[in-house]
């Protein structure tokens, strides 16, 4: 536009127009751009075929690791030795990357039901060991099979004692890192009970490993119905269906109800008080994990959440755990879970690794264990806000009661009842910086908006006072100040006179 073709007035609209349009502006961004823009960003959360949401869940959205620990039973010789304990050296970790994709996703909204495929990658960078290594362990599936029998009279434990001593029972199995794993190995004693066909022991193949024939597979651990999130972004990510239940079957009451989150997908505007859940399906059950400390992670806020000895308590802390203890059996002390419904009622139970958080009683008719609270304990860090998961490592770990039975030749001598480690599992990863990124931009836009309208207001006022004080000294572009008044009577005097 050319100045010099602009009147007074037009120069006067533009100034106080644009000034006032800049304040209103500056005002509108200060005062209610951050819960405008609040209430956009959430509204993009829920999940929905075509969100902005859906691409960032429907497969793993950081990189997540599975790191495996085994426990090298190193003196198996002494089982029946007085005065010499089990005892249990940790190898690895084996650490393989881990990759979930979402299929067969069926829309009903607010729900969502869909399988998990997930993939296992070897990392040897990440891992301290081959996975040809050699590691010994209780012959568990003897152990089972010893403490299947004790409600049984004498004649049906003779006929199972017959039955370990001629299929392959033993006190000890000795196969590789990789066996044990995911390659699985051919048990005698499994492929026996599998033969049998008996609904008492479901035993579904004769070959063994502790994740054999899940490797990409879709199906291993059901499906799983959640909360969208649609119209209530509260329960978004909410656990609703496991394989089609609300309720595992696992624990009685409140326990065996499916609840938490899958641990990929939290509700935002998480609150202080409350603990998060995450649902567990190969333990048939969900953990709570507890708010501790606040954090900065890569300028992100969040909070700290981490396992407490509430997380596996029995009901000697709280009264609404009771129920996770398993019925005519004995129930663990605090930290220690009876995993039996998981694994066809044998003598298996879940803890923090090295029996952290746990009574000393669990370690002390063994060797090797270290518990060590940094090591440990499980966390999440959170970004509160939006429900972000930035970083994570939750772990546990099984182990077997070994004890003497006198009905059982290979056990009738055992020196010392015992919880043997067997392995511990460690899942663990960290937002990536795209996403990192991604977060601090959602977080700080409200405050971006209210700095850019603190700016628009200066320059808004600046604009209209200029204008002011153009006005009232008659500066403005092309306009002329008019003359002195005294000058103007004199110059009229002379032309009267005239």
């Amino acid at each position: 536009m050319c100045c010099n073709c602009c009147s007074v007035r037009a120069q006067k609209i533009w100034v106080f127009t644009l000034g006032s349009l800049t304040l209103v502006l500056g005002i509108f961004l200060v005062a209610g751009w951050p819960s405008l823009s609040r209430r956009w960003i959430l509204e993009m959360l829920p999940l929905a075929p075509d969100s902005f949401m859906y691409k960032r869940w429907v497969a793993t959205p950081m990189q997540l690791y599975s790191s495996f620990y085994l426990f090298n039973w190193t003196n198996p010789e002494d089982l029946n030795t007085e005065g010499v304990k089990p005892n249990f050296e940790q190898l690895g970790p084996y650490t393989f990357s881990d990759y979930k994709v979402k299929e067969d996703l069926e829309w009903e909204q607010p729900k969502v039901t869909y399988y998990g495929r997930r993939t296992w990658h070897f990392v040897p960078d990440k891992s301290n060991g081959s996975l040809e290594d050699v590691v010994v362990t209780p012959d568990f599936p003897a152990v089972t099979a010893s403490f299947f029998s004790r409600k049984y009279r004498r004649v049906m434990r003779k006929v199972m004692n017959f039955a370990l001593n001629r299929e392959g029972g033993s006190t000890f199995i000795r196969q590789t890192a990789r066996e044990w794993l995911f390659e699985g190995y051919y048990n005698e004693l499994l492929d026996f009970v599998e033969q049998l066909h008996s609904p008492l022991l479901p035993v579904p193949s004769g070959n063994f490993g502790w994740f054999y024939e899940r490797n990409q597979s879709k199906t291993a651990e059901g499906n799983f119905t959640i909360h969208t999130g649609r119209g209530d972004l509260s329960r978004m990510g909410d656990l609703l269906l496991w394989k089609g239940q609300n309720h595992t079957g696992y624990y009685s009451g409140e326990c065996g109800k499916v609840n938490g989150s899958t641990g990929e997908l939290w509700s935002p505007d998480r609150q202080w008080d409350r603990p998060t859940s995450i649902f567990m399906p190969d333990l048939g059950r969900f953990l709570n994990l507890y708010t501790n400390e606040n954090v900065t992670i890569d300028g992100i806020d969040a909070w700290r959440y981490v396992s407490t000895e509430l997380t596996l308590d029995n009901g000697q802390l709280s009264a609404d755990t009771k129920c996770f203890c398993v019925g005519k059996r004995e129930c663990p002390l605090n930290g220690v879970l009876d995993f039996s419904p998981a694994t066809y009622n044998g003598p298996f139970y879940m803890s923090h690794p090295h029996f952290h958080m746990t009574d000393g009683i669990y370690r002390e008719n063994t060797t090797g264990l270290q518990p060590n609270a940094l090591e440990h304990s499980m966390y999440v860090i959170m970004e509160p806000t939006l429900g972000a998961p930035v970083k994570l490592r939750g772990q546990l770990m099984i182990s077997v009661r070994v004890v003497r039975d006198e009905a059982i030749d290979f056990f009738k001598d055992v020196a010392y009842d015992h919880y043997a480690p067997l392995f511990s599992l460690v899942l663990h990863g960290e937002m990536d910086d795209n996403l990192k990124g991604l977060v601090r931009l959602a977080l700080n836009v409200p405050r971006i908006g209210q700095y850019t309208g603190i700016a628009l207001l200066l320059i808004g006022l600046i604009m209209v006072a200029v204008g002011v004080y153009l006005t009232r000294t008659h500066k403005w572009h092309n306009k002329q100040k008019p003359e002195p008044i005294d000058k103007v009577k004199v110059e009229d005097k002379n032309v009267n006179t005239t």
